[in-house]
């Protein structure tokens, strides 16, 4: 079948997006085995009439906790198995990339060895200040920004991405390394010199000193404030990236995948 992607008869064409469909929407151990080799613009092809069953494949693993997205609270585990449903969604189907959680073993890993004495700072100088992950401010509405996978690898991401890429490579080093749901722009949160202190690493990794932010703006709302003073359920977080992700594919049109992330988001919202 791979080899009518480029037969451009419209019946031969229906016929591959119905047959591509019924599939898990992901080839790409397939075409490595068979060291298939596609052009870009099959690959693309490809990838489309893989869609619908990526959607299918999502609902149907994405388990609704009872309690929905507050009964996460500290369930990391199952948070992370989120962010990886998500991105094997967001990713192509076709191309082969290590899975989620194997990604961040490797940038654990890489942080170490690079960092002899590794700290919740020298970790964040070494994602941020260094560049090797920065914030996307070229393509900032674009739905990769909610792959982890996509970011660990390109080393560009949204506010939340960083923060997230950031948190959970610290908890594999035993790094208590926190987020922060400020309105507009999402922040990581550590301890420096025994003050908390908020990190943003969508700017290099720039940090904000939590004392100076609440005496310098006295105009600050109580919901800011309380985000600023507070650590970010993991379920609230969840929450924001699928209204991200809805958000994103309004943006580009794609109304059957914002539905998708509306969907799960009403009803990890409405779960009891």
């Amino acid at each position: 079948m791979l080899q009518l992607l480029d037969d451009e008869e419209p019946a031969i064409q229906d016929a591959l997006r119905q047959e591509f469909s019924g599939t898990c929407g992901d080839l790409s151990n397939e075409i490595a085995a068979l060291a298939i080799d596609l052009t870009t613009t099959d690959q693309k092809r490809l990838s489309q009439m893989l869609q619908p069953g990526r959607r299918e494949t999502l609902l149907h693993e994405w388990q609704i906790p009872q309690g929905g997205a507050a009964a996460l609270d500290d369930d990391w585990e199952t948070f992370e198995n989120m962010l990886r449903l998500i991105a094997d969604f967001l990713h192509d189907g076709v191309t082969l990339r290590p899975a989620l959680p194997d990604l961040l073993d490797m940038l654990a890993e890489e942080a170490v060895e690079e960092k002899a004495h590794i700290s919740e700072d020298s970790l964040r100088l070494w994602m941020f200040d260094s560049e090797n992950f920065m914030g996307n401010k070229d393509d900032y509405y674009t739905p990769h920004n909610s792959d982890l996978s996509w970011c660990s690898e390109t080393g560009l991401g949204n506010p939340i991405s960083l923060a997230l890429l950031y948190m959970l490579i610290g908890r594999r080093l035993n790094m208590e390394i926190t987020g922060c749901n400020y309105p507009g722009h999402f922040l990581a949160r550590i301890q420096l010199d025994g003050k908390p202190v908020l990190v943003d690493c969508f700017h290099k990794g720039r940090l904000i000193s939590v004392d100076e932010i609440i005496q310098d703006n006295k105009s600050i709302s109580d919901y800011a404030k309380q985000a600023i003073l507070t650590t970010a359920p993991l379920g609230h977080i969840l929450m924001r990236i699928l209204r991200n992700l809805e958000h994103s594919f309004n943006k580009l049109k794609r109304e059957d995948d914002a539905k998708i992330f509306r969907m799960i988001f009403e009803r990890m919202h409405r779960s009891i």
